[in-house]
């Protein structure tokens, strides 16, 4: 026997009532959906003129089905990609028309010959040329024939650019015929280098300079037939000299040989060619690379341009607004003199900040980077006096010779002696050193 609950109302109701329900919570649904897309319109839209009443019927309602799939929103349109219009592309440079006249405006690069030759240089005396030689690179010191030179004195040195300095004969080799002169102001920085090439090879292109107009250095031809043993000063062997092939000025002697890269291979000195029986006959010949660097391995110490001075004691001291070396005494006779830098007191002496651009701290910093610099040259100070900084250019000296007497004031007009009243001349005494230094 079944037993059914006793309370019917627990059960949902099936059949006709189920149905009628059903429809009227769509027909609800569906009207509330159409007064909701309604409302916005009522409220965006504007007022339209009266007409006359008409009776429309309202569209029927689409009931929506319960297993309907669901609807697909189309997606909204895509706009066409922007293709990227191609690049314009640059006209190519027109050819270089090779019947156009050269620019005159336009540097051209110098030969390697021209620029070997702004290592050379002329010898003079009294602005009378003796001879050739060659500057050495990143030294300044000059290589070249000692027989040209005679005494050594009074000898001065014409650069590439017409400037003419005092130079000093430092070293000397009378076997090889080699000098080495030192200048005494300034420092020519385009020197010459050695080479490490055969200059007897086939393939060698050789060159030489000659003395020529006007005591000016020009390329010339040279031509090396081989080496040969000549003999030099007191008769001494010259191993593996070069013979030349080319006829040499004694004005020449000096000059450098170069090879096609503007490098050194030989120098013009003058030897004796042996002669069996018979004495022998002076020629030319080229100093091979090996014989000068041993020349140059025995160069004293002492062989040196003379250092720059300045003419200043100072101390080292940091102000509040700067630092650097407070001038405490000036030399009279200096370039810091002339240059009118002022010494004493802080409260009124200068203060040097820098030379040439470098900072200087302590004396010795500052002699140092003074010394970088050369015997004429034209060096700016940046100093600090007075509360305020300027610039001082100043020309750098030779140091005095600590041994040379002070020079004797110049007399007052009022005090020179009357004819009758003049003094006996006195005998000058002959220093012990002038004639070692003539030699």
């Amino acid at each position: 026997m079944t037993n059914f609950p006793a309370s019917p109302e627990k059960f949902p109701a099936f059949g006709h009532t189920s149905g009628v329900k059903n429809r009227q919570r769509w027909s609800i649904a569906s009207s509330l959906a159409v007064l909701a897309l309604m409302a916005p319109a009522a409220v965006f839209a504007q007022p339209a003129p009266a007409v006359a009443p008409v009776d429309v019927a309202a569209p029927p309602v689409a009931r929506p089905q319960p297993n309907a799939p669901p609807r697909r929103i189309a997606p909204p349109p895509q706009l066409p990609a922007l293709q990227a219009a191609p690049p314009a592309a640059i006209p190519p440079a027109p050819a270089a028309d090779p019947n156009a006249p050269a620019d005159p405006n336009a540097k051209k690069e110098p030969s390697v010959e021209e620029k070997a030759l702004r290592g050379v240089v002329a010898i003079e005396r009294a602005g009378q040329p003796l001879s050739l030689g060659a500057t050495l690179a990143g030294d300044g010191r000059i290589l070249a024939a000692l027989s040209p030179l005679g005494s050594g004195n009074d000898l001065e040195a014409r650069f590439a650019d017409g400037s003419v300095v005092r130079v000093k004969l430092g070293h000397h080799d009378r076997t090889w015929d080699l000098a080495l002169l030192v200048p005494q102001s300034g420092r020519w920085t385009e020197g010459l280098v050695a080479s490490t090439r055969d200059p007897l090879r086939t393939d060698a292109t050789i060159r030489g300079f000659a003395m020529g107009a006007k005591g000016k250095p020009s390329v010339s031809q040279m031509v090396i037939r081989g080496r040969k043993n000549l003999l030099g000063a007191d008769d001494a062997t010259l191993a593996n000299a070069f013979e030349l092939g080319s006829r040499i000025s004694p004005l020449d002697l000096g000059a450098p040989i170069i090879d096609e890269d503007g490098r050194v291979v030989a120098l013009l000195g003058r030897g004796c060619s042996p002669n069996e029986g018979r004495p022998c006959t002076p020629v030319a010949f080229g100093i091979p690379i090996n014989a000068i660097r041993s020349f140059l391995r025995t160069v004293p110490p002492t062989a040196v341009p003379p250092a720059a001075w300045l003419g200043i004691q100072g101390s080292s001291e940091v102000g509040m607004f700067a630092k650097g070396v407070r001038v405490q005494s000036i030399h009279p006779d200096s370039p810091a003199a002339e240059a009118k830098l002022k010494g004493g007191d802080a409260s009124v002496s200068d203060m040097i900040v820098a030379v040439d651009g470098v900072p200087v701290t302590s004396p010795e910093q500052l002699a140092e980077v003074i010394r970088t610099h050369a015997v004429g040259e034209k060096v700016p100070l940046t100093v600090f006096g007075q509360g305020k900084y300027r610039q001082v250019t100043v020309v750098l000296r030779q140091a005095p010779d600590p041994r040379a007497a002070p020079k004797a004031p110049p007399a007052h007009p009022a005090e020179l002696p009357t004819l009758g009243d003049a003094a006996p001349p006195t005998q000058a005494r002959p220093r012990a050193d002038a004639l070692d230094r003539r030699r």
